[in-house]
């Protein structure tokens, strides 16, 4: 509901659903890595390599900042709208939100995709180097690096300018 409604939209809820839906995908990531289904069952294999390791360290990130990130989040939003009653502007979170959700998925999922093919190619051989396989992704990684990063500043913007009742 939206706040000129009359309802107020508590932000701690959204996160945490956020929170939800990242552990949701980290379950989903990880049942991918480890099913003994060809072709998932070579992925083992590809993070040996250093390309392979960018899958690694995409999962991990997914992992550490999808589900605990937003669910720390969480946690902090609900002492300040719950605990503190202040309110924090949509204006400013809704965007912030959308950027660090975004931003944080799509560079993870990328940098994990990346990191697949790149393991793929060193383990099993590829004609085209490894630079010219990964190179494509790199700006795409920074670019929604860079958006999470933006988003993550206006949520903490939010949060600091919440006001009381």
């Amino acid at each position: 509901m939206s706040e000129q409604s009359g309802k107020r939209h508590y932000w701690h809820a959204t996160f945490r659903t956020a929170a939800y839906i990242g552990i949701l995908g980290a379950l989903a990531w990880t049942t991918v890595m480890v099913i003994p289904i060809s072709p998932l069952s070579e992925i083992p294999r590809i993070i040996v390599g250093v390309p392979g390791e960018w899958l690694l360290v995409a999962y991990l990130l997914y992992v550490v900042l999808g589900c605990g990130a937003f669910g720390w989040l969480s946690g902090l939003l609900n002492v300040i709208e719950k605990q503190e009653n202040r309110k924090v502007s949509s204006a400013i979170m809704w965007p912030g939100f959308t950027m660090l959700f975004a931003g944080l998925t799509l560079s993870c999922v990328l940098l994990g995709y990346a990191g697949a093919s790149g393991g793929y190619a060193s383990t099993y051989g590829s004609s085209q180097s490894l630079q010219q396989l990964l190179t494509p992704y790199v700006n795409p990684i920074i670019a929604t690096a860079i958006v999470a990063v933006a988003g993550a500043a206006l949520v903490l913007l939010a949060m600091v300018r919440a006001r009381g009742p």
